[in-house]
């Protein structure tokens, strides 16, 4: 099943899930524990106070875990969406009374209070919706888009959403200067394939259900929202109905960000509720801020794209990764395969012009592991002289959550760490080959190791 309790099952069958049986608070309390299992597990928790529902968090703790969503080795989850982004498939959709996410209607005077919404840092702005899909239908194409976006609780039926430039601004744009509300489903409590096709590129022709069938290991089936005009995972914990107010401005943030640091508040569209719906015994879920479920989902839609700007430069690429160091937004590590002389620089520049928070680049040889942190910085350590390897590109457009930068402009670092073609012998690694390999495995699960 392509749902999050599938997930969550597989995740449990391999211990790693962690249950906390006893109340917790919703703010930051819940946020610590995330963020202490960071990385490690993910956590369930049963009783959030206040809430009538229970809540999960860091349900993709690893690299590894990517690759087991989309059924491929964790080195080849880019290429898996690239190839996603290239052939989307179409959804089935189903009939209201097969889709389970719309067996519960949340009744009453509580909506927004009933969910274990958060506050994450010490100086966010109030309560969030950090993994809700913002589902909106592009008029001009009548695709659906997705995004996350940054939803600050105001009141039971209130939400305050920080829209950056890309598609879901464009359309709320469209739709306000003609006068119109912007009919929109909030999802919460999918799969990871669905989390990754949100952050698709802001084409207008793509529609973002079909990127995540296409990752997808089994099809995702989609119903129509009662209330506004969406389409919805079926199999989706929850689904709030509602609609961006035309011109209509409320205050929203600060906000603890990917950079790990606190991007600033301001007037933000508000988002008004009518309905909500959920499943049997649902489980809604949160997104750690600056964790590393954060950081891989907008990470491997940004490293399928530096991977086909690459390939489309005429490089032949052996790997890529935007490292966790950089919050997967500003770093990247490419290896090429026997680079020709200029190849390294090539790849610099492609990358800082693909992604724009990009603002260090290292290059190596493909007999680096690119998601290894040790091999990479070895290759710097034994293939770097900073008079002859670094390449420096003052004020570029960078990232404007960057603390650093300037506004939105940034100094560029490129480090070649690639090995001269006249001189690998010199710099090749040391390697280990035992003269009976099969038995040497033998010895080594007798020692678990």
């Amino acid at each position: 099943m392509t749902d999050l309790r599938s997930w969550l099952g597989m995740l449990d069958s391999r211990g790693e899930l962690v249950r906390l049986k006893a109340p917790i608070g919703p703010d930051q309390d819940v946020a610590a524990v995330l963020e202490r299992a960071d990385g490690r597990r993910a956590v369930h928790f049963d009783d959030v106070e206040g809430a009538e529902f229970p809540l999960v968090g860091n349900t993709v703790p690893g690299r590894e875990h990517l690759g087991l969503a989309l059924g491929c080795d964790p080195h080849d989850v880019a290429d898996r969406f690239a190839a996603a982004l290239d052939d989307p498939a179409p959804c089935p959709q189903v009939e209201p009374a097969d889709a389970p996410v719309l067996a519960n209607r949340l009744t009453g005077d509580r909506l927004l209070s009933a969910l274990p919404l958060t506050r994450q840092h010490s100086r966010d702005g109030g309560l969030y919706l950090t993994s809700a899909l913002v589902v909106v239908r592009d008029p001009a194409s009548g695709r659906m888009n997705l995004s996350i976006n940054r939803l600050q609780a105001a009141g039971e039926r209130e939400l305050r959403a920080l829209l950056l430039p890309g598609r879901l601004r464009r359309i709320f744009t469209e739709a306000e200067a003609a006068g119109r509300d912007l009919d929109v489903a909030l999802v919460v409590g999918v799969h990871p394939a669905l989390v990754l096709a949100s952050q698709s590129p802001a084409d207008r022709e793509l529609d973002d259900y079909g990127v995540a069938n296409a990752l997808a290991p089994e099809p995702i089936e989609l119903v129509a929202a009662p209330t506004v005009d969406a389409l919805v995972p079926a199999r989706a914990e929850f689904v709030l109905e509602g609609r961006f107010r035309a011109g209509r401005r409320e205050a929203e943030g600060p906000f603890g960000e990917y950079p790990r640091t606190y991007g600033p508040g301001g007037p933000a569209p508000v988002i008004e509720l009518l309905e909500g719906w959920h499943r049997d015994d649902a489980v809604f879920q949160t997104i750690l801020s600056g964790g590393r479920e954060h950081f891989y989902a907008g990470g491997v839609p940004r490293e399928a794209a530096c991977m086909r700007a690459l390939r489309r430069a005429g490089l032949d690429v052996a790997g890529l990764r935007l490292p966790e160091s950089g919050s997967c937004r500003l770093s990247a590590v490419v290896a090429l395969r026997n680079p020709a002389p200029g190849a390294a620089s090539t790849a610099m520049m492609t990358l800082f012009l693909t992604a724009s928070t990009i603002k260090q680049v290292t290059v190596v040889d493909d007999d680096v592991d690119v998601l290894d942190d040790e091999q990479v910085g070895w290759a710097v350590a034994t293939r770097v002289q900073a008079d002859r390897d670094l390449l420096v590109v003052p004020n570029a457009k960078g990232s404007s959550l960057d603390p650093s930068a300037d506004g939105a402009l940034t100094a560029k670092l490129g480090i070649d760490a690639t090995v001269p073609s006249a001189d690998r012998d010199r710099y090749r690694q040391m390697r280990v080959e035992p003269a009976d390999p099969e038995r040497v495995r033998g010895h080594l699960a007798e020692l678990g190791l």
